[in-house]
């Protein structure tokens, strides 16, 4: 799921109207919580990634032989090549998954806020 689509999905349920309760306000902190832990786990998953296409890279390379003809060395070069930037690719997904942890954690927090403050003024 895209982080606009997500953002959407959770303006949506998330309005805040004069019927709001304690339970609704508990109800939108899971939400929050829920999802930036669903980014943040495809962070370090993606993190992770990175870190095992970087080593399988640094294996390749090391497969090199001084004896080797340059076809080989090429071929070598090649396939790390392919395998940084996979890790590139990686570290990109990692990137967006924690943006979407900030985003979560702004957007819901602004709207959770805006709730608790309606709901202190119904109490007085």
């Amino acid at each position: 799921m895209s982080i606009e689509r997500t953002y959407r999905n959770m303006i949506e349920s998330i309005e805040v109207d004069e019927d709001s309760s304690l339970e609704e306000l508990t109800e939108i902190r899971v939400l929050r919580v829920a999802s930036a832990l669903v980014f943040a786990q495809n962070a370090k998953k993606a993190g992770q990634n990175v870190v095992s296409v970087s080593q399988q890279g640094k294996t390749k390379l090391n497969t090199i032989k001084k004896d080797s003809s340059v076809e080989q060395r090429l071929e070598v070069l090649s396939d790390s090549m392919s395998l940084m930037f996979d890790a590139l690719i990686e570290n990109r997904k990692q990137i967006g998954n924690l943006v979407g942890v900030a985003l979560t954690s702004a957007v819901v927090s602004e709207r959770s806020a805006k709730q608790l403050i309606k709901l202190l003024n119904k109490r007085r």
